[in-house]
C-alpha cells in the first residue's frame, strides 16, 4: 500500500495508534481494510530513498570491509566510464577500471587452499573429454585463445558440478553492486547455497585487468548477497587463479597446467580441480572464521 503522490509528505502528522486508515484521498477510493485492522505508517526522515538502501551490507560486514569498499568507491566513481546505477548514483563496468588503479585497496597476500580428491571416475571422464576436445582443436598448444578456451573451461566447471547435488553452473551473470559502485558480467558462476566462485577469462591473457575484474566483482557479489566470503578465478585455461575475498584480507592460491601439444598433464589437471573443490566444500566453515571476526 503506498500513499498517492500528489501528498506532501511533509504535511503529514504522528498518527494515534489505534485510527483506522480509511480516507479515499490517500489510499485510493476502492482501498479495502477489513474489519478492525490497525495500520501503521513510519516516515522516515531525510532521503526518501534511505530505506531501500539500507541493505544487508549495513548490517552484516566488518569496517574493514566497508572501509575496502568506500576507498573502491572514490576510485570507481571517479572513472571514466561511468553509468547510471538504477535511480541513484553511478557505477562503473569494471572490465574498464585497470589493476593499478585498485591494487592498493584490492591488493592479496598468498595462501595454500586446502585441496579435495576428486573421485577417479569424474576425473577420468573429464580427462576423456578434454582429449577428444583437443584432438578436434588442434591440441592444446593454444588452448588459452580466446576462441577456444571456453570449450576446455566449461567442462571442468561442468564435471564439479556433478560432484555435489546442490551446484548449480551460472553462464554470462551479472552482477550489480549495491554499497559498491560497480557492475559487470562473469563468464561464469559456481553456486551452492551461500558459496559463489566467480569466474571470469583473462581477456587477451591480460591477468591483471582479470584480477581487478574479478575482484571488484567479487566484492559487488558479498555486497549485493550479504556473504562473508565470495571466490573468484580468474583463467584463460591454462592458468587457474582462485582468489579468495573475506571481511578482513583477501588471499590468492594459482595452479598451472602442463601441456604438450597432443598431451595434458594430469597431474597438474587433478591440482586445479581439486583446488576449486576444496574451495565449494570448505566454504561453511570458511564464513564460520568470517563471521567471528565481525561479531
Amino acid at each position: 500500500m503506498s500513499i498517492l503522490n500528489e501528498v506532501d509528505p511533509s504535511e503529514l502528522k504522528k498518527l494515534r495508534e489505534s485510527w483506522k486508515l480509511s480516507k479515499p484521498n490517500l489510499f485510493g477510493p476502492k482501498v479495502s481494510l477489513g474489519e478492525d485492522v490497525v495500520h501503521v505508517l513510519v516516515v522516515v526522515p531525510g532521503d526518501l530513498n534511505q530505506v531501500a538502501k539500507d541493505t544487508r551490507s549495513a548490517r552484516t560486514h566488518s569496517e574493514h570491509r566497508r572501509k575496502r569498499w568506500r576507498e573502491l568507491n572514490e576510485i570507481l566513481d571517479k572513472n571514466k566510464k561511468a553509468k547510471t546505477n538504477g535511480d541513484d548514483g553511478s557505477s562503473t563496468g569494471y572490465s574498464y577500471v585497470r589493476w593499478s588503479e585498485v591494487k592498493s585497496v584490492l591488493d592479496y597476500e598468498r595462501y595454500k587452499q586446502e585441496r579435495k580428491p576428486i573421485p577417479d571416475h569424474a576425473f577420468d571422464f573429464l580427462i576423456k573429454y578434454l582429449k577428444y576436445a583437443a584432438e578436434a582443436m588442434n591440441g592444446y598448444t593454444d588452448a588459452s585463445r580466446e576462441a577456444k578456451r571456453y570449450h576446455f573451461i566449461a567442462p571442468v566447471l561442468i564435471m564439479l558440478c556433478s560432484l555435489f547435488v546442490d551446484v548449480k553452473l551460472e553462464v554470462e551473470e551479472s552482477v550489480d553492486g549495491n554499497e559498491v559502485h560497480a557492475n559487470g558480467n562473469f563468464e561464469f558462476v559456481l553456486t551452492r547455497g551461500k558459496t559463489k566462485i566467480c569466474i571470469v577469462e583473462a581477456k587477451k591473457n591480460d591477468f591483471d585487468q582479470g584480477k581487478a575484474q574479478a575482484l571488484i566483482g567479487c566484492e559487488a557479489v558479498a555486497d549485493r548477497e550479504g556473504l562473508y566470503v565470495v571466490y573468484g578465478i580468474v583463467t584463460d585455461f591454462m592458468k587457474w587463479q582462485l582468489y579468495r575475498c573475506g571481511e578482513n584480507s583477501i588471499l590468492l592460491d594459482s595452479s598451472t597446467l602442463s601441456a604438450k601439444s597432443e598431451e595434458l598433464d594430469i597431474g597438474s589437471m587433478r591440482d586445479v580441480c581439486e583446488m576449486i573443490y576444496g574451495a565449494l566444500s570448505d566454504h561453511e566453515e570458511e564464513c564460520k572464521k568470517e563471521q567471528l571476526c565481525i561479531e
